[in-house]
């Protein structure tokens, strides 16, 4: 007798490659890199439309499926590999190719060298697998897919984490209960070092000109955000989105501070500029440096005191605006 049993989420795979012109990808070649995710909510998101037909027995007339929504995240534990490169290069649109494009071959991201946020889009297929009691699997694809924000959320006594999310255009139909189509090669997770928020940010600064503020911060979320939209169209044939456009560029850095001085209240009260660096390396010393020079705070408050024997904290955003050299941020890769 076989073992009763249901899909699990341990079996759900998610991987990602460069999108192509093919109508199809089930009959294409493809090399399919894996995303390392800790949880994805990808789906077709469908919305269907209620008659509001009014009946002579008081009955809804029917419905009818209306619009259908590519888009969803996955979260993921910060490593310095081409999953996380690759992820920035898109949301930034910064103008290289990333480790599955295809478009601009001799224009990759160089170590020590520096990407700044722009107008380039990079557009990829991502797949999901789940396997099935058979032992194969059901595959759905979802095709021109841009990524909307990509967040990390950096605290102590925790990996670094972070949030992408993505929007795209349509879904090709899913094959269930199938093997894995000829033309594709799934490629294995890479082994690298995790990042943690004690030891893996490095020479984290505010700064108001060349001095430091001296601020020391408890927590800091980082957040990168194209402000993505879809395109619905009517004429086309499809339930799903004629294209994804872009909105302004947003960055913003917002956490909690340990309360020394009203450096912080003071630079929002009096609209001062300050600019803010650092770095997140792994174990090797591979991963990142950011920096935005352009940097105002966008929330802030004096500390109150919430109840005794507690430290007092200040809860503040710093947004970046667009520098005339490094633009809104500049990341350089591997920093030496």
């Amino acid at each position: 007798m076989a073992c009763a049993a249901y899909s699990s989420t341990s079996e759900v795979s998610l991987y990602y490659a460069a999108d192509t012109d093919d109508a199809s990808l089930w009959s294409a070649t493809v090399t399919w890199e894996p995303v390392p995710m800790t949880g994805e909510s990808i789906s077709t998101n469908l919305t269907s439309t209620v008659s509001e037909q009014i009946t002579p027995t008081r009955s809804y007339a029917g419905s009818k499926l209306t619009q259908g929504e590519v888009s969803g995240s996955f979260n993921f534990e910060a490593q310095a590999g081409d999953f996380f490169f690759d992820m920035l290069i898109a949301v930034l649109q910064a103008d290289k190719e990333t480790s599955v494009g295809t478009n601009s071959a001799g224009n990759t991201w160089a170590d020590e060298a520096t990407i700044k946020n722009g107008s380039t889009k990079h557009c990829f297929a991502f797949m999901k697998r789940v396997q099935v009691a058979s032992g194969k699997w059901d595959w759905y694809v979802f095709r021109g897919v841009q990524v909307g924000s990509m967040s990390m959320d950096i605290s102590p006594s925790a990996l670094i984490t972070g949030t992408v999310n993505i929007m795209g255009v349509r879904p090709e139909s899913p094959q269930e209960d199938a093997a894995k189509p000829n033309g594709w090669t799934l490629n294995n997770l890479e082994t690298l070092p995790l990042m943690s928020g004690v030891d893996s940010l490095k020479n984290f600064d505010i700064l108001a000109g060349a001095s430091s503020t001296g601020v020391t911060m408890q927590s800091i979320s980082v957040n990168f955000d194209n402000q993505l939209r879809q395109q619905q169209a009517i004429g086309i044939n499809s339930i799903y989105a004629a294209g994804v456009a872009s909105g302004r560029f947003m960055a913003t850095y917002s956490g909690n501070a340990y309360y020394a001085n009203p450096d912080i209240y003071n630079a929002f009260v009096n609209d001062s500029n300050l600019s803010i660096t650092g770095q997140l390396l792994d174990s090797s010393s591979n991963g990142i440096q950011f920096d935005s020079d352009f940097v105002k705070v966008t929330s802030g408050s004096i500390p109150t005191a919430d109840g005794a024997d507690q430290d007092l904290m200040i809860s503040t955003e710093f947004r970046a605006f667009e520098d005339s050299t490094n633009g809104t941020v500049l990341i350089t890769k591997n920093p030496a």
